[in-house]
């Protein structure tokens, strides 16, 4: 009985073991990312191209810096005055996994990376948040607001602007992923 109780227990430890140790295993909740982005040297301004920023009918992009609470960040904003949507790409010093958890964040993939979608302000002006997960140490944050109302008055809805900011991750990682390094 002594042996089956220690084999039990060392098989379940081998199988543990080699768990962790399978090929191609994502951290996190996140399917293994189809390249990494550097966001040290990447210009978000570039996030956008200037077709895909006439669409969204915005000029070109204006970038800055701030100190964020884990390190520097670097920012590119648009906005579009006309339709009231404002757009941002910003880099974290932290990795988007961070961001699971929030209150009401859903993970979810974009462009074959991860992603946690975070909604605020859904009764006032409705912001979604996309932080991406495009390194192992930093991710992207894309946000867009909505800060108009629509034709009767009232708010966009969270899932329209949400809807907007998940065409915009797409192209931003897909314009981001195949810049020049």
């Amino acid at each position: 009985m002594a042996c089956r109780t220690v084999g039990r227990a060392l098989l379940t430890a081998l199988v543990v073991l080699l768990a962790g140790c399978g090929p191609g295993e994502p951290a996190g909740p996140f399917p293994p990312r189809p390249a990494d982005i550097d966001t040290a040297t990447v210009d978000l301004c570039t996030a956008l191209t200037a077709e895909q920023q006439d669409e969204l009918g915005v000029d070109p992009g204006e970038s800055w810096a701030e100190q964020h609470s884990d390190g520097p960040t670097r920012i590119c904003g648009w906005s579009n005055f006309d339709d009231g949507y404002n757009y941002t790409v910003q880099t974290l010093p932290t990795p988007a996994a961070a961001a699971v958890g929030a209150p009401g964040s859903t993970v979810q993939p974009v462009e074959g990376y991860g992603s946690v979608r975070v909604t605020d302000h859904e009764e006032s002006l409705p912001l979604c948040e996309l932080y991406l997960d495009i390194s192992d140490s930093a991710a992207l944050r894309v946000q867009v607001q909505a800060t108009a109302r629509d034709e009767n008055g009232r708010h966009v809805s969270s899932e329209q602007v949400c809807s907007r900011a998940t065409t915009v991750s797409s192209q931003v990682l897909q314009n981001l992923r195949d810049a020049p390094a």
